[in-house]
Parts: structure tokens; sequence; C-alpha cells
């Protein structure tokens, strides 16, 4: 270990010296606590590491990168590095993407395989984007890989399994918290809507998240927005549960930019409707519908 000690101050010396233009997977060293290790561990060899330092990232795991400089590979906690340009990525387990790189902020479900982009570090978090750049947020680092998982998310078989049954008023009303988003899948038409709870005593209260989902809600609801019961599936709180929706807009509205004038239904089982108060059976089916198809 003393000899990898040696050479890597060396290298590490020679790094310090040089100007080196980043490269697309380049990192650049955040904090002069920073330091470079043999193992993922930080009872390790290592050596100190100055602000400002670039390192090729070669990979993710947990909360550690693994980095290297000519030839040279060892370690260094992904809070003490940001990236120079963005890198693909996937989600590695069920988790939630936040509005800052705290776990009481904001938070909306995000799936297994959902693809991002790493854009940037801050402390136990990394920063993502999507796709177009369009949407930013904070995924926990040890909930991120380089590598698509073997467990899907979208559809796969392998999430069907999971899905229950949960009474409302037995933990099921905890899944799906008021303020944070979620997702429903409809079973028959494949289409996945992202929600917002914004309330709801007796079931959920919800909201399409975007105008684009409200146009995806209308599509689930045959063009035209009902009564009518749709069974879903809801990915929520990293759970999978068989729901029941109405897509009429009715009552109070919280996200004004998304095209959809009021809030819908989401019943579990033995949530109870407005007014009547009673379970409505036809919800109730709808539920066992979404279950079985799941299994």
């Amino acid at each position: 270990m003393k000899y990898f000690r040696k050479y890597l101050c060396g290298v590490l010396a020679a790094l310090l010296a040089l100007c080196c233009a980043a490269q697309a997977s380049d990192v650049k060293v955040n904090s002069g606590s920073a330091r470079f290790y043999s193992e993922k561990s930080t009872s390790s060899s290592s050596v100190s590491l100055e602000k400002g330092t670039t390192l090729s990232l070669k990979d993710t795991s947990g909360d550690w990168a693994k980095v290297s400089y000519r030839g040279v590979t060892g370690y260094v906690p992904l809070k003490y590095l940001n990236s120079e340009q963005r890198y693909s990525a996937y989600i590695s387990k069920d988790t939630y993407i936040y509005k800052s790189a705290s776990s009481s902020s904001e938070r909306a479900s995000v799936g297994v395989n959902t693809k991002v982009y790493v854009v940037g570090v801050s402390g136990d978090y990394l920063r993502v984007q999507n796709a177009s750049g369009s949407a930013t947020g904070y995924v926990p680092a040890s909930c991120v890989s380089r590598d698509r998982s073997s467990e899907s998310a979208s559809g796969g078989k392998s999430w069907k399994s999971k899905v229950v049954r949960l009474d409302w008023f037995k933990g099921g009303s905890s899944v799906l918290h008021t303020g944070s988003y979620g997702y429903i899948y409809d079973i028959d038409k494949g289409i996945t809507v992202r929600i917002k709870r914004m309330g709801g005593h007796n079931h959920a209260d919800v909201e399409p998240a975007t105008a684009s989902d409200t146009a995806k809600l209308k599509k689930m609801a045959g063009g035209s927005f009902s009564w009518d019961c749709i069974p879903v599936i809801l990915y929520a709180g990293g759970k999978y549960v068989a729901c029941s929706i109405n897509t009429k807009p009715h009552g109070d509205q919280t996200i004004t930019s998304n095209g959809y004038d009021g809030q819908f239904c989401l019943h579990m089982v033995n949530s109870l409707t407005h007014g009547s108060e009673s379970v409505n059976e036809e919800h109730q089916s709808a539920i066992n519908k979404a279950y079985n198809w799941a299994h």
C-alpha cells in the first residue's frame, strides 16, 4: 500500500501542475477537504486533493465515485465532486427526486431505470435533469447508476408482482402525502400520468401535474372527462397500489398551469365518496380489476 501512496503522490503532483481540458465525463473537486482513496473506504491509503483538481469519472457506486488520472484509479466521495458536463445515468431503485438537496424538500416518486442526466453533486445528492433539460432535481447518490437495473419500472412483470391492495384507512392514505407527487398507470391503455395530491380525507383528491399530464388524462378518459371509474396502478412512496379514479374535474385547483379546472378522485380499498361518505362499489370493482391485472 505504501508503494501505491508514493506513486499516487507523484501523479497528483503532476496533475496539480497541469491545466487539463475537461472531457465529457470529467469532474472537479469542489472542496479542499477532499481526499483520493485507494479503495472505497476512508480507512484506505489516501492523499489530499486540491480544490479545482480535474479527474476523469469512471463510475459511481453508492456515495463513491471511481475516478482516474493517467492510468491511476482511485475513489473520491461523491459529495466532493462536481461534474464538468452532464452524463447519462439511471435510477437504480425506487426513490424520490427532491426539489433541493434535502429529504425535507418537495418531492416526487421516481422509478427504477428512469433515465436522467447527472449535472452536479450536492452533499449526498446528485443534481439531475431530464433528457430535455427542462426539469432539474436532486436524487440520493446511492440510487443512481451508470447501468440499467435488471428490474424494470415501466410496465415490466417485475413491478407488477409488487402491486398490492391497501385499505385507505389502514395505511393507504399515507402512500401519497398531501403536496407530494406520484404516478398513475392506466392498465387498459398503458398511459402514465404524473399527479399531485392536493388534499382529501376519505380518499385522495389529486390533480394532473402539468398540462401534458392533463392531455394524457383526457386520453385515458377516451377524449372526454367523466365520472366513469378507471382501474389504475398508483406508484408513490416506493409502493404500487391498485386504485380507481374518475376524471371529472371538480372542486378546488392548486396547479393553475395544468389546464385542468379542479381535482379528480383517487380511491383505494374501503375509501369513501364525497357527500354520501359511502364505499362506492364501482370504484371497488375497478380496484380489484387493477389488482387482478397485475397478478
